[in-house]
């Protein structure tokens, strides 16, 4: 490493150019005022440099590098991945490629300062507002990076720096969306057998698309009509798996006399539940491609044959927020709907799972308020 300080003139250019490279990547700035003002200042430019990237000369703590690392150790067989918290390999992928498009240059990870990811989640924030949407995705890329980068300072490939201080921004109040009994009545009056067996997974139990996608013959009990969503220890590689951002949250759900009606007759000879026309599982994205291609055909349908037509508009997802919904306008308490979700508080359940504005939510609200009129205090006026 050439610690010489050398100036260069430009065409074009008032003052001077000093260039300097560290394992072929170039780092080069323009000065302005004398040769001697300006080796002054780029000796402190160089002292700042080398100060940043003490630590990298091996190259063993570049981007890419981290990347690398990071997306081997994803994709590994390890039961203990807490920095995965609650997001998926393709989203921490989209955190990154943000990183790249917004941090510039972006070579090493002593890159990613505080003031750098704040300046991209900001840029984030601008654009979402431009289109009208929420800071889901700004939020998206600090928990992504949050978690990602504390692994990375855990592993000792960047030194330590305050990560907490990176906060996510405010959102709008969730509304959570919900279908009518009759769009499930629709979807299951017009679904073929395969299509039926996923809206009542949805519908019945509570099931994510995802364990939908990766469910095993071989954890159903139809005959005392139980579930196992749990991870099949004995393959990792089928089942819930690996890129499953919930397949730590191990659970049984209740089947329904109908879903298991529905599953004899589809009669799965594979070891998974639902399968494509090959007999292969689903991949996320192709999964939710499905039943896009599912609901469209459904609407189809009904403008054809029904005299009173609705549109249908819930993805796989909102099958979860009607069950929620449903459950507890049938009576059920919000910790018993949202432990058969799996969830980790009732908080999750309420404010992104329930819809309290339909008929039995509200019907339960007075029947809750109702229970009230026996501690009214009595007055004598």
């Amino acid at each position: 490493m050439n610690d010489k300080i050398t100036l260069f003139h430009v065409k074009g250019h008032n003052g001077f150019r000093c260039q300097k490279q560290i394992n072929r990547i170039r780092f080069f700035k323009d000065f302005y005022g004398t040769e001697q003002q300006c080796k002054a200042q780029a000796k402190l430019w160089w002292d700042d440099i080398k100060k940043r990237y003490s630590d990298n000369w091996d190259g063993t703590k570049t981007w890419d590098f981290f990347k690398t690392k990071w997306e081997e150790w994803a994709k590994s067989s390890s039961k203990a991945k807490d920095p995965m918290a609650e997001r998926t390999i393709k989203e921490y992928k989209w955190a990154f490629a943000q990183a790249e498009r917004l941090i510039r240059p972006l070579r090493y990870l002593a890159d990613l300062t505080l003031e750098n990811l704040r300046r991209a989640r900001g840029v984030q924030a601008e654009e979402a507002a431009k289109k009208g949407q929420d800071n889901y995705g700004p939020n998206k890329f600090v928990t992504c990076m949050r978690t990602s980068l504390t692994w990375a300072m855990e592993q000792g490939y960047m030194r330590d720096m305050p990560i907490n201080n990176f906060h996510t921004l405010p959102t709008a109040e969730v509304k959570v969306k919900t279908q009518s009994i009759r769009e499930i009545e629709m979807l299951l009056k017009y679904g073929k057998t395969k299509e039926r067996v996923v809206v009542l997974l949805g519908f019945d139990c509570g099931c994510r698309p995802e364990e939908m996608a990766n469910m095993l013959v071989e954890k159903i009990d139809l005959e005392n009509l139980f579930a196992d969503i749990s991870p099949n220890f004995a393959d990792e590689r089928r089942g819930i798996h690996y890129w499953h951002p919930k397949c730590h949250k191990s659970r049984q759900i209740r089947l329904t006399e109908r879903l298991k009606e529905e599953i004899i007759r589809l009669n799965p000879k594979g070891p998974y539940l639902i399968t494509n026309q090959y007999g292969e599982p689903y991949s996320q994205q192709g999964f939710s491609v499905m039943y896009c291609k599912f609901v469209k055909r459904i609407n189809e349908e009904i403008r054809r044959n029904e005299k009173d037509p609705i549109k249908i508009t819930g993805t796989c997802k909102t099958l979860r927020k009607d069950y929620s919904t449903s459950r507890q306008g049938q009576g059920a308490t919000i910790e018993e709907t949202g432990k058969s979700m799996g969830h980790a508080g009732e908080e999750v359940t309420l404010e992104h799972y329930t819809n309290q504005n339909t008929p039995e939510m509200r019907q339960q609200e007075r029947e809750r308020l109702k229970k009230l009129d026996k501690f009214i205090v009595p007055l004598k006026y």
